[in-house]
């Protein structure tokens, strides 16, 4: 059983990565892309911690008091007094700053004395009160603008989670093309190796018959020592495609088992779902994205501070019902018929006398605005110029492209025609070969221009952050 566990973990690694697969795991093992997402998910959650300010809070209190301190006059005052208080209630926060409490309280005072024709006494009440901030809720709504800066905030972190994908699978497709390229130019190498040692025996050959001249011989033992430099230089450019590869796809083992097809290129970008212009790409690009809505976050920041840091005026108000007696039950009971009320309404403020405090915190929070928006401008300079070298990157590697096709045909054209030539006796063998080694340095370069034309798109795709969306 293991031993079928083995082969087919075997069959499995020798199986060519496809370029998608490629980019799919690399999306999914990249660091980048995880600490992006957690940072993502942990923005989503400010929103929800703003509003669950706003939940219900349950409130109880209870203290006890033994006074036995001296009196002035304790015949009307007692030489003693015992007193207990508690309360209970909930209290809530509205978006609009209001704090609302509905708070039963109860105190308990035993003070043996000529003068106190009740002893002890309990005085039970139930209150509803409530505070309004005027100034810093009414003037701008600091909810509104946490919201707006915990939501631009969160935008940002989206825009950074599509760059690190982005990135991750460029860094795959990239090292796909580029192994792709090596094996395609490992297998050129090889055959001219071969061709190389062909020529070489014939030359030989000719020798021992005295129709091929001495420096025939040197050129071709030339010839082939540098196809097998170029050989030797092809397969260490392999193993170092195949370290990228792995390097990308965060393979901790050895990496000569991967290996990707030769064949035509699949999962490549679509060029129409690339930006049709510079503003179209500015408006899609996630590190510019990223820096338009931190900008964003640190105005609303800013407005949050100049909100906060307004004098704090507040109105209060209260309405409650009591009810006294010598007991908590017969206490409750006349509190509970609701003849007794009691209203009470009033205001507070606040005003530091300098402002200083306040004046250097909102200079800090525009300070701050105006770096991100010194940021943005960067990032957008930086973009364009980015977008306006890709797309020329692009369009030199179609034309190249299209020149290397010509080329690959003109000496695949030379070498039919050369080998007709040599059937009827008017080419030699060595000018066939010659041929032949013009072929395949047109396949190389042909190899070489496909891979960058394929590579110059992913870098575009990886710009307008396409690639490797989910």
């Amino acid at each position: 059983m293991n031993a079928v566990l083995l082969l087919l973990a075997a069959a499995a690694a020798a199986e060519p990565l496809a370029l998608s697969d490629a980019m799919r795991r690399a999306i999914e093992r990249s660091p980048e892309a995880a600490a992006a997402k957690a940072r993502r998910d942990a923005s989503a959650l400010e929103e929800p911690l703003i509003l669950s300010n706003l939940d219900p809070k349950l409130n109880a209190a209870y203290s006890f008091q033994d006074d036995r301190a001296p009196r002035s006059q304790p015949v009307f005052q007692g030489t003693r007094s015992r007193a207990e208080r508690w309360e209970g209630g909930l209290s809530q926060t509205t978006l609009l700053g209001t704090e609302a409490k509905l708070v039963w309280r109860g105190e308990r005072l035993v003070n043996p004395s000529a003068f106190r024709p009740l002893d002890p006494t309990v005085d039970s009440r139930l209150a509803l009160e409530l505070r309004q901030r005027l100034l810093r809720y009414f003037w701008g709504r600091p909810d509104v603008a946490r919201r707006s800066r915990v939501r631009a905030g969160l935008s940002a972190a989206e825009a950074d989670l599509s760059a690190a994908r982005s990135g991750a699978a460029a860094a795959a497709a990239s090292a796909v093309l580029e192994l792709r390229a090596a094996q395609q130019l490992l297998a050129i190498r090889e055959e001219a190796v071969v061709d190389a040692r062909l020529l070489l025996k014939r030359t030989e050959e000719k020798g021992r018959y005295g129709t091929a001249e001495a420096s025939d011989k040197f050129s071709a033992e030339a010839s082939l020592e540098v196809a097998e430099t170029e050989l030797l230089l092809a397969r260490s450019a392999l193993e170092r495609s195949r370290h990228a590869l792995a390097a990308a796809l965060r393979e901790e083992g050895p990496a000569e088992a991967l290996t990707v097809s030769t064949e035509a290129v699949t999962g490549l970008p679509d060029e129409q779902s690339l930006p049709r212009g510079e503003a179209d790409f500015l408006a899609r690009r996630p590190d510019v994205e990223a820096a338009r809505r931190r900008r964003d976050a640190a105005k609303w920041a800013a407005r949050v501070t100049r909100l906060d840091t307004l004098p704090d005026l507040s109105l209060d108000a209260s309405y409650s019902f009591a009810g006294l007696d010598s007991t908590y039950r017969a206490a409750w009971r006349d509190m509970s018929g609701w003849r007794h009320p009691v209203a009470a309404v009033g205001a507070s403020v606040s005003v530091p006398l300098t402002f200083r405090q306040e004046r250097l915190t909102r200079r800090q929070a525009d300070l701050a605005a105006s770096a991100a928006e010194a940021e943005l401008a960067g990032a957008e300079n930086n973009a364009r110029r980015a977008w306006r070298d890709s797309t020329e990157t692009h369009k030199l590697a179609g034309r190249r492209l299209a020149a290397a096709r010509r080329l690959a045909a003109i000496e695949r054209a030379k070498l039919t025609a050369g080998e007709s030539d040599f059937r009827s006796g008017r080419a030699t063998t060595d000018l066939l070969v010659r041929f032949q080694q013009d072929l395949r340095r047109a396949k190389a370069e042909l190899v070489r221009a496909e891979a960058d034309e394929a590579l110059a798109l992913v870098e575009l795709a990886r710009q307008a952050g396409t690639l490797g969306s989910p």
